[in-house]
C-alpha cells in the first residue's frame, strides 16, 4: 500500500513537471470562465518590480496594451474567427483578454543574443515574439525563422497608414529587415522598436578634469582619443583610458574604427547576388593599427614597469566605470530615449574622425519579429498587435509622458517633446545630445547584416587579438611599412577564412578533392568503428560463451530478476544515448534546418571539416588541455593521499583542509579564481609574482625537477627505462616552465644591471593569465585541481589502508626508501584502481569544457574541441558540420577507449591488508 501511494505521487509529480515544461514551449490559448485568455510569450518585458522610471514608462506601455487588447480584438478579429472555428478554433470570441509571459532560457555570458534565442529555438522552446538585430537577421530569415510581416492575406504592414510606418519605419532600417527569405522571394521580415540606435562615445567628465584633459568635441580625431587615453591611464591609481568589450566578439569594438578608417567589413555585389568579406583593405590595416596601439601598445609607468595598452576588457571591469575609473565608453544612443545618465557627471560626443576625415561607427535597432513555428493563428495575430503598437505614436506618448512627469523628460528626444506638447522641456535637455544623436545616425553604418554575420565577429577577433598578443611579446614591428604588411596578412588570412567559412566560397575544383579525401576518411572511419566494436565483443565474451548459450540458452526463468533489474538500464542507455546517436548521425550528411527542410549533401560537411583549420587547431587544444587535466588532477590526488597517509599527527585537520574547497559551488570557485587571476598586479597571483626574485623560480623548478629525477634514477635501476624517461621529461618540462618566469624578469632588465643583481631581481610588470595564450589553458584547469584534489584523494586514502603493513616491514628490511615504496608497492597493489580513475580523467578531460566556456569563453587560444562543437551547432546553427566533428572525434578517441577496455577486462580484483 505505501509503495502504491508512493508510486501515485512519483506520477503526480512526473505529470507536473511535463506541464511545467509543455507551458514553456510556446503561447497558447485558454478558456477561464467566460474569457478566453490569449498566452503570448515575448523574449523580453519590463520587469514590473524596478522603480526606475524609464522601466515605468516601459510598464505603462504593456499595461495599456492588454487594457486595449480586447477592443482591438473585437473590432479587427472577433468577426473573422467566429467565421472561420475551423481555422482559428472553437472558441468563445466574445470575451478575449491577452496575457504576456517573459521568456525564460539559458544563455552564455558574453553572448547572450547570439546564444540564447538559438538554443531556445534548437530546444524547441523558442518564444512568440523574438528578439533580432542587425548581424543575426540573415540567420533568421534564412534558417525560416522569422514569419513574414508584410503578407496581404495577414493585413499587418499592408493595414498600417503611411503616416504609421513612416513613424514606426526608420529608411535606414529597410535594407536590413526588407530582403530576400530563403526561397528568394522579398518580405519583411522584422520590426524595429524603439526606433534607430547610434553608437556614440561617453566620457566621465569628472575623471578627465582631474587630469586636466578637455572634454572631446564634436570634430575630435583618432589622435585625440590617443592623446587622452594616454594621460588618463595610470594602473597605479587604478584609471584607465577607455572600455572596451572582450571576448569572441571583440570586434564589436573595432568595426567602428573600420568605418571611420573608410573601410567595410562586407560588401554586397547586386549584380552576382553575392556577399564577401572584405575587411583586409588598406583602412582596415589603419584600423587595426590603431586598435592594436589602444589595447597593447608598451609602455612604462612612473616606476619604470612596463604596462600594455590604455584599455581594459574584462567583463569585471564594469564596476572601474561606474566607479569612475574609466575615461571613454562606446555605447548606443536611442532615437526615442536618450542615455538616462547624469549630464553633470557624463559627457557625450560622436565617434571621433578617422584617417582622410571619415567618420562612421554602428547603427543597429531593436527589432523583434514573430517565430515561424508558431501554428496558431490566432497567437501569430495577438503577436502583431503587440509589435505594432509597442511602438507606435500612443506608446510613444505614454512613455514620453511618463518620463516628463518622473522628472527625466529631459532625456528624451525633443523632437518627441515638440511632438506630444512638451517644448518647454527642450530646454532643460543636455546641451549638444540632440546634435550628437543627428550625427551619429547621419554618420552610422548598420551593423553587418550580410550572409551568416551573426559569425563575423568570431572571424573578425581573431587577427584583432593576434596582433594585440603579437604586439606584447614584441613580435610586431616598429619599421611602419614591416609592420603593416603584418597586420595585412592578418586580416588577409581572416579574409580568406570568413569567405570560405561564412560565405561559402569553395572552388569547384578544390570542393572536388576535398569530397574524395572525405569519402576515403569515411570508410576509414566505419571500418575502424566496425572492426574496435568486433573486437570489444570478443573481448568481454567468455572463450566457452558459445557452448554455454548452445546448452542452456538465455535461462530467463532461472535469471528473471537478474534480466527486470537490466531493463531499465539497458532501456535507459538506448533510449539516451545510441538512439540520439543513430538520429544526430544522419546530421552529418545533411545541410540540416530546425524548421526548414534539411537537404542531404553527401559528404560535403566532412569535406570542409577536414580541411577547416580551426577545427584541427581545436583539436589540438583538446590535445593540451586533456594532458594538463590529466598530468595536474590524475597523479596529484595520488601523491596528496600518500602523504596524508603518512602524516604522524593531525591528519584529519589536513584532510579537512584539502577536502573544503570540494564543498564550494562551482560558480563561486569560477568567480574566485577569476579575481586570482586578475591581470593588474593587485590580483593574487601577481601580487605574489611580483615579490619572488628569479632565484625563487629557478630554485622552484630545480627542487621539481630533482624531484622527478630521483623517481626516474629509482626506475631506471630496475629497468623501467620507459617510464622513467616520462618522469624525467616530465622534470625538465617543470624546470623549463619555472624558468620562464626569471627569464622573463632577465629580459625586462636594463643592459646596464649588475650580473649580482639578475639572481634578486624581481617582474616588473604584472602577468596576464587569462589574456596569454601560453597560460590560458594551464589557468582553465588549476580551479579544477584545486577544487577536486581534496574528493579525489579520499578514493585513494580508502585503498592506501587496504595495503598490508608487512610489505611495508619486508621493504624496511630490504633498505627500501620512501620512493621505492611508492614505485614498487603503493603502485602495483593500487593499478586496477589507478587504470580506472586514469580513463575515467582521460575521457572527462575530452568531454568537459564547461570550464573553459566560463574562464575564457573559447578565446586565448582555449577553444577545444568540445566548444568547437558546441558553438557550430548552437550559436552558428551549422548542426551537419558539428555532427561530423563529433564523428571524427569519435573515431579519435576509440582507440585508446578500446586498449584501455581490454586492460580493464584483464583486471583481477583481490582483498589485501589484514583479514582478522
Amino acid at each position: 500500500m505505501f509503495l502504491h501511494g508512493k508510486g501515485k505521487i512519483l506520477t503526480a509529480v512526473f505529470l507536473l513537471l511535463l506541464l511545467a515544461a509543455l507551458s514553456l514551449t510556446a503561447g497558447k490559448i485558454d478558456e477561464v470562465g467566460d474569457a478566453t485568455i490569449i498566452q503570448l510569450i515575448v523574449w523580453r518585458l519590463p520587469d514590473p518590480t524596478n522603480p526606475e522610471t524609464s522601466n515605468r514608462a516601459d510598464c505603462a506601455v504593456i499595461n495599456e496594451f492588454i487594457r486595449l487588447f480586447p477592443k482591438i480584438f473585437a473590432e479587427k478579429y472577433r468577426e473573422k474567427y467566429k467565421d472561420d472555428p475551423e481555422k482559428y478554433g472553437r472558441y468563445s470570441w466574445d470575451n478575449v483578454k491577452i496575457q504576456l509571459r517573459t521568456f525564460s532560457g539559458i544563455q552564455i555570458e558574453g553572448m547572450g543574443m547570439d546564444s540564447g534565442p538559438l538554443m531556445a529555438i534548437a530546444g524547441g522552446v523558442a518564444p512568440d515574439i523574438l528578439y533580432v538585430n542587425f548581424r543575426q537577421s540573415d540567420t533568421y530569415i534564412q534558417n525560416g525563422f522569422l514569419y513574414p510581416l508584410d503578407k496581404k492575406e495577414d493585413n499587418y504592414i499592408s493595414g498600417m497608414t503611411e503616416e504609421e510606418k513612416a513613424f514606426q519605419f526608420h529608411p535606414k532600417t529597410l535594407p536590413v529587415i526588407k530582403r530576400k527569405g530563403p526561397k528568394g522571394e522579398v518580405h519583411i521580415w522584422a520590426k524595429p522598436t524603439g526606433g534607430i540606435m547610434g553608437k556614440v562615445i561617453l566620457y566621465r567628465k569628472d575623471l578627465l578634469n582631474s587630469v586636466g584633459v578637455p572634454f572631446p568635441k564634436n570634430d575630435w580625431t583618432w589622435q585625440d582619443l590617443y592623446a587622452a587615453c594616454r594621460k588618463l591611464t595610470n594602473p597605479e591609481e587604478g584609471t584607465y583610458g577607455i572600455l572596451f568589450t572582450g571576448g569572441m566578439n571583440e570586434s564589436s569594438n573595432w568595426i567602428n574604427y573600420l568605418w571611420s578608417a573608410g573601410g567595410e567589413v562586407i560588401h554586397y555585389n547586386k549584380k552576382t547576388d553575392k556577399w564577401q568579406a572584405v575587411f583586409d583593405s588598406e583602412a582596415a590595416v589603419e584600423a587595426i593599427d590603431f586598435y592594436t596601439r589602444l589595447s597593447a601598445e608598451p609602455w612604462k609607468d612612473s616606476k619604470g614597469i612596463i604596462r600594455y595598452g590604455y584599455a581594459v576588457k574584462d567583463p569585471s571591469d564594469w564596476q572601474k566605470w561606474n566607479l569612475g575609473k574609466i575615461g571613454f565608453f562606446a555605447s548606443y544612443i536611442d532615437e526615442k530615449l536618450f542615455q538616462t545618465i547624469n549630464p553633470d557627471v557624463l559627457g557625450m560626443v560622436p565617434f571621433p574622425i578617422g584617417p582622410g576625415g571619415h567618420r562612421a561607427a554602428e547603427l543597429n535597432s531593436k527589432m523583434q519579429g514573430i517565430f515561424a513555428g508558431i501554428k496558431d493563428p490566432a497567437i501569430r495575430d495577438a503577436a502583431w498587435e503587440y509589435l505594432k503598437f509597442v511602438d507606435s505614436k500612443d506608446a510613444v506618448e505614454i512613455r514620453t509622458r511618463i518620463m516628463v512627469e518622473g522628472g527625466l523628460g529631459r532625456f528624451v528626444n525633443p523632437k518627441y517633446l515638440r511632438m506630444f506638447g512638451y517644448d518647454d522641456i527642450i530646454r532643460l535637455a543636455p546641451t549638444g545630445w540632440e546634435e550628437t544623436f543627428n550625427i551619429a545616425i547621419a554618420s552610422g553604418k548598420p551593423e553587418p547584416y550580410g550572409r551568416n554575420c551573426q559569425m563575423v565577429y568570431s572571424f573578425i577577433t581573431k587577427p584583432i587579438q593576434k596582433a594585440e598578443r603579437m604586439e606584447k611579446d614584441g613580435e610586431l614591428s616598429a619599421e611602419p611599412e614591416k609592420r603593416r604588411n603584418q597586420l595585412k596578412a592578418l586580416l588577409v588570412n581572416a579574409v580568406d577564412i570568413a569567405n570560405e567559412k561564412m560565405i561559402g566560397n569553395v572552388p569547384p575544383e578544390e570542393m572536388k578533392v576535398r569530397r574524395i579525401v572525405a569519402w576515403v576518411v569515411l570508410v576509414l572511419i566505419f571500418g575502424t568503428f566496425a572492426l574496435i566494436f568486433q573486437k570489444i565483443i570478443k573481448t568481454f565474451t567468455p572463450k566457452d560463451y558459445s557452448v554455454q548459450k548452445k546448452k542452456n540458452g538465455w535461462q530467463f526463468q532461472k535469471y528473471i530478476w537478474a534480466y527486470l533489474i537490466l531493463i531499465p538500464a539497458v532501456a535507459s542507455v538506448l533510449l539516451w544515448q545510441y538512439i540520439p546517436l543513430a538520429l544526430g548521425s544522419k546530421m552529418a550528411f545533411q545541410d540540416y534546418q530546425l524548421l526548414e527542410n534539411s537537404t542531404w549533401s553527401g559528404v560535403d560537411n566532412f569535406a570542409n571539416v577536414l580541411w577547416d583549420g580551426e577545427w584541427w587547431s581545436a583539436v589540438w587544444n583538446s590535445c593540451c588541455y586533456s594532458f594538463l587535466v590529466v598530468t595536474l588532477t590524475f597523479l596529484p590526488p595520488v601523491i596528496l593521499a600518500i602523504l596524508l597517509d603518512e602524516i604522524p599527527k593531525g591528519k584529519i585537520i589536513y584532510r579537512v583542509l584539502f577536502y573544503l574547497p570540494a564543498i564550494i559551488t562551482g560558480l563561486v570557485v569560477i568567480y574566485l579564481w577569476k579575481s586570482f587571476y586578475d591581470q593588474t598586479e593587485y590580483g593574487v597571483l601577481n601580487s605574489i609574482v611580483l615579490k619572488i626574485p628569479a632565484i625563487g623560480y629557478i630554485l622552484l623548478g630545480l627542487g621539481l625537477f630533482i624531484l622527478l629525477f630521483f623517481f626516474a634514477k629509482r626506475l631506471y635501476s630496475h629497468q623501467s627505462y620507459w617510464v622513467g624517461s616520462c618522469f624525467l621529461l616530465v622534470g625538465i618540462a617543470l624546470f623549463l616552465f619555472s624558468y620562464s618566469f626569471a627569464h622573463n624578469i632577465f629580459k625586462s632588465l636594463p643592459d646596464s644591471t649588475a650580473w649580482y643583481h639578475y639572481p634578486f631581481a624581481v617582474l616588473w610588470q604584472p602577468y596576464e593569465w587569462l589574456q596569454n595564450p601560453k597560460t590560458a589553458m594551464l589557468c582553465c584547469v588549476i580551479p579544477m585541481v584545486w577544487a577536486g584534489m581534496g574528493p579525489g584523494c579520499l578514493i585513494y586514502l580508502a585503498a592506501l589502508k587496504g595495503i598490508s603493513p608487512d610489505f611495508y616491514e619486508a621493504a624496511d628490511i630490504d633498505g627500501a626508501n620512501f620512493i621505492d615504496k611508492i614505485l614498487f608497492i603503493v603502485v602495483p597493489i593500487l593499478k586496477p584502481l589507478l587504470i580506472i580513475q586514469f580513463v575515467g580523467v582521460f575521457i572527462n578531460s575530452w568531454r568537459n569544457s564547461a570550464l573553459i566556456l566560463a574562464m575564457t569563453g573559447g578565446s586565448y587560444g582555449t577553444e577545444v574541441a568540445g566548444l568547437k562543437i558546441f558553438f557550430d551547432a548552437y550559436t552558428h546553427l551549422k548542426f551537419g558540420p558539428a555532427a561530423a566533428m563529433a564523428w571524427i572525434l569519435g573515431f579519435m578517441l576509440i582507440g585508446f577507449t578500446m586498449h584501455q577496455l581490454r586492460i580493464l577486462s584483464r583486471l583481477e580484483f583481490k582483498t589485501t591488508g589484514n583479514k582478522e
